[in-house]
């Protein structure tokens, strides 16, 4: 006789589950206080047992319905349609295969199984769908959606019981907790809808160069849907590199004609400049008007805005971080300034400033920032591991010498951010140089060209004649090495930091490659990278004044702080004959605690006005030696700062 397993590993399931019902429900409800070691642990015992007996009932019911539902007995005895519905046909099943294949995502596969859940998941697919294609995203909709449908039923299950337990034993506003659930079913929508809006605004850092790209080729015969597949796999333009692959798709697998494959893309696609260009350049093409001058017009339109853009984002960067410097600023002053009628209330109040107002400022600024920023996709960074270790050690050093607090966070936040911001102000130096030299060379190339030379040759004959900066030669040097061996240039491996000196050379590759281009192709490109290099020039330099201005801040609130303790000093030796009560007792005493705080202040301030300032300017906030040098700054001012405040009330007093 066969014994059935499972069945016996259902009854003991129940039964075991049957005897901690009451075991949890005396601990939760007759189980004394005293009982337990302390009030906490008493308080968190109840809720793990209270969140025990709601899946322990819960799997009884289950269960029982379950086992009820197998009897034979029960089932003749249920309506017919009900037994025809809760039945299950007796399927032969194929043997299974020695190699398995590889299993469907545990959450699809369950969803999928499930009439209901898979009808819900198949409705939240047809609402996401115009969203993904929107996002330019590679996958299918109804998984997507029956994820994040699996994660909304685990979560039912776990905050329901929590939020009844919670809201029993400690408040009824937990309730609020069983609405968890909605969360992974409103999340894919919001993904998606973020997802769009990164897209729209990474293309419009791309788009102006694709143009000139497609412009180029266009002037030697290849096409632009030729443009799009000739950037796939090179990683230059990550973003439109989507636009390609759904173009390609589109044409290889939905039979698609190229013309037809970019116009539906340009339908709907969520950038206004990608849409123009592809559904402008199909009506150009089916009109039979020509497509080079078009693509040459847009180009030219797009690189004005693009202009536009970094002009308007100096002058707006310029004017938030003259805002930013004086709240941060202003703040300070403030608690300090209050410190001198409440210091006790001024530590809260400074607490406060330290772990909220601060970050949130700074978050905020930094978030508006990014968002305005003209992109770059230059490759800079620096050993985290070097800057973490120097930072702790100077923190031990400074701590081991009895340094304040401030001055052990200073001295460990300057090492580490000296470190990493060296290596990344080498490297946004020898991107600087690279594209300061851009110009020259082409120009270079240009004249080559028109004497006859391939570029491939005018390349090697440019490394061994001219010069520009060392940087940019020991690239070119690089270049022309694999060029002279052989190499195609398409292939040919660009050692450079800068995405723009990659991107011309890209050009430079796919020139040679349609053919050899032209020299009219050549000056386009030379105009096109010297604009936008002059461009980027002057909208550095019209922010170094806002960069200049933020070493002020730690100068500035290191004085007031050492003028104000000195004030608060002079006022509490003045009234200290009176100052046995009341207020003036209160003022009279100034908290040690309050003066750590004050200049750790100072040294936070220093940092948020370093990073907004950097990251205005450098286009990255990686360039942390400025975080080093106004905490240098901070430190040193706080330092002096205090004798030169006790020397003014010394003079003060001794004139008044």
């Amino acid at each position: 006789m066969r014994v059935n397993w499972r069945s016996i590993i259902y009854y003991v399931d129940v039964a075991v589950a049957a005897i901690l019902c009451p075991v949890l429900f005396h601990i939760v409800f007759q189980l004394p206080e005293e009982a337990f070691p302390s009030p906490l642990q008493a308080a968190y015992s109840r809720l793990l047992a209270s969140i025990l007996l709601g899946l322990s009932v819960s799997f009884i019911i289950f269960l029982s319905i379950y086992i009820a539902t197998a009897q034979p007995e029960l089932r003749r005895a249920l309506p017919p349609e009900v037994r025809r519905r809760i039945s299950r046909p007796r399927i032969v099943r194929p043997a299974k295969p020695r190699v398995k294949p590889i299993a469907a995502e545990v959450a699809v596969s369950f969803v999928s199984k499930q009439k209901r859940l898979r009808s819900l998941a198949q409705k939240m697919s047809v609402d996401l769908s115009g969203d993904v294609l929107e996002a330019g995203e590679i996958v299918s909709p109804y998984r997507f959606a029956a994820r994040y449908l699996f994660y909304a039923l685990i979560a039912f299950f776990i905050s329901v019981p929590a939020g009844i337990a919670l809201a029993l034993l400690v408040h009824p506003a937990f309730l609020a907790v069983m609405a968890t659930p909605a969360i992974p079913l409103f999340y894919p929508k919001l993904k998606l809808k973020s997802a769009v809006g990164d897209r729209r605004r990474a293309l419009e850092d791309e788009a102006p160069f694709f143009t000139v790209y497609a412009s180029i080729l266009q002037t030697v015969g290849i096409s632009l849907y030729n443009s799009f597949l000739s950037i796939i796999g090179r990683g230059i333009f990550k973003e439109i590199e989507k636009d390609a692959l759904m173009i390609k798709r589109n044409v290889d697998f939905f039979f698609r004609s190229p013309i037809e494959s970019m116009e539906e893309i340009g339908r709907i696609h969520p950038n206004e400049k990608m849409r123009t260009l592809l559904l402008g350049y199909t009506s150009e093409y089916r009109s039979g008007g020509d497509v080079a001058s078009y693509l040459e017009a847009k180009a030219d339109d797009y690189f004005k805005d693009m202009s536009f853009r970094w002009r308007r984002y100096g002058e707006r960067t310029t004017d938030i971080g003259e805002t930013t410097i004086s709240l941060l600023f202003v703040f300070p002053m403030m608690i300090l300034m209050s410190a001198f009628i409440f210091p006790s209330q001024s530590i809260t109040m400074t607490s406060i400033v330290l772990s909220v107002v601060l970050p949130l400022i700074t978050s905020v600024v930094f978030g508006l920032t990014h968002s305005m920023q003209p992109k770059t996709y230059n490759i800079i960074g620096g050993d985290l591991r070097l800057s973490g270790a120097a930072g702790a050690l100077a923190f031990a050093a400074a701590f081991l010498l009895k340094a304040p607090v401030w001055l052990c966070i200073a001295t460990s936040l300057s090492a580490a951010s000296a470190i990493y911001g060296s290596a990344v102000l080498m490297q946004s130096r020898e991107i600087a140089a690279m594209e300061k030299a851009l110009p020259q060379f082409l120009r270079d190339i240009t004249e080559f060209k028109k004497m006859g030379y391939d570029i491939s040759r005018a390349i090697v004959k440019v490394s061994e004649e001219n010069t520009y900066n060392p940087v940019f030669d020991a690239v070119l040097s690089v270049v022309a090495r694999q060029v002279d061996l052989g190499v195609r240039l398409s292939e040919v491996e660009v050692p450079s930091r800068s995405w723009l000196v990659r991107m011309t050379f890209f050009l430079l590759a796919q020139i040679v490659e349609s053919g050899g281009g032209t020299a009219r192709c050549l000056e386009i490109l030379t105009n096109f990278i010297n604009q936008i290099t002059r461009v980027k020039r002057e909208t550095k330099s019209s922010m170094r004044l806002y960069q200049l201005l933020s070493l002020f801040t730690p100068i500035g609130l290191s004085f007031v702080t050492a003028l104000m303790f000195t004030l608060l000093t002079v006022f509490s030796a003045t009234l200290m004959p009176a100052a046995e009560a009341g207020i003036l007792g209160e003022i009279a005493h100034v908290p040690k605690t309050l003066m750590d705080l004050a200049y750790l202040l100072v040294i936070v301030s220093s940092i948020c006005v370093a990073l907004l300032s950097t990251k205005a300017v450098d286009l990255t906030a990686k360039n942390t030696l400025w975080i080093t040098v106004n905490l240098a700054i901070a430190a040193l001012g706080i330092s002096f700062s205090n004798q030169i405040a006790s020397l003014l009330m010394r003079i003060t007093l001794g004139f008044g």
